[in-house]
């Protein structure tokens, strides 16, 4: 096992776990947007609660959680590593870099993941940890968030930088494995901006959905 430590104290492994970190978690979002479709059953989020219920009585729920959370923080430790390295061997943090080809998305990825970050420490106070107490359950919680227009336009102001973060990231996986070609790139980069745009879209477009269909205000 040593190969595999010193391996990954380099920087072409530490890029490697990175890239294999933000799939895991790209991972976790598709599975997590599907769950929260749910909400659109239009049944009083009977179905949304039923599969909230299901979820929380599975005994591997905690050991899911554990391991999320430990994925998302050494995929937040290589990116400020890798950040750093990048600083040091360009010898100073104000050293010119050319406009060329770098993207928006490209040139925030740090700035778009802290954001990513402070809102999730804000989704798990706001739902896994919220009151479910009412007599609508986690539904009428969700609810109550999403049909209040500071909330709602925070979720959506999030899921747009989520989006801006998954263009750039899911990309660079495939320049990460050296997976380049001249027929392919181009339809690898375009299945990476819809897939980025469709995680954002779905999960922007479910407080949107109760916002306006609910009445919210």
């Amino acid at each position: 096992m040593k190969w595999l430590t010193n391996f990954f104290n380099t920087s072409v492994g530490r890029k490697q776990l990175m890239a294999i970190t933000g799939l895991m978690l790209s991972g976790f979002l598709v599975g997590h947007l599907s769950g929260n479709f749910l909400l659109l059953a239009g049944d009083g989020g009977e179905l949304f609660n039923s599969y909230a219920e299901w979820l929380g009585s599975q005994p591997w729920l905690i050991a899911a959680r554990a391991g999320l959370l430990i994925i998302f923080v050494v995929h937040l430790f290589l990116a400020f590593t890798l950040n750093h390295q990048n600083k040091v061997a360009r010898g100073s943090e104000y050293y010119y870099k050319s406009p060329s080809d770098a993207t928006l998305a490209s040139r925030t990825m740090i700035l778009t993941g802290v954001l990513v970050f402070l809102f999730v420490v804000i989704h798990l106070f706001n739902f896994t940890w919220g009151d479910k107490s009412g007599p609508q359950g986690l539904y009428g919680l969700v609810l109550s968030k999403f049909t209040h227009t500071g909330w709602c336009m925070l979720y959506v102001s999030a899921m747009i930088v989520l989006g801006l973060h998954l263009m750039h990231g899911l990309q660079s996986v495939f320049q990460t494995f050296g997976i380049r070609h001249g027929k392919w790139t181009p339809l690898i980069k375009g299945f990476c901006l819809l897939a980025a745009a469709g995680l954002a879209l779905g999960f922007a477009s479910l407080p949107l959905w109760l916002m306006f269909s609910k009445g919210g205000m």
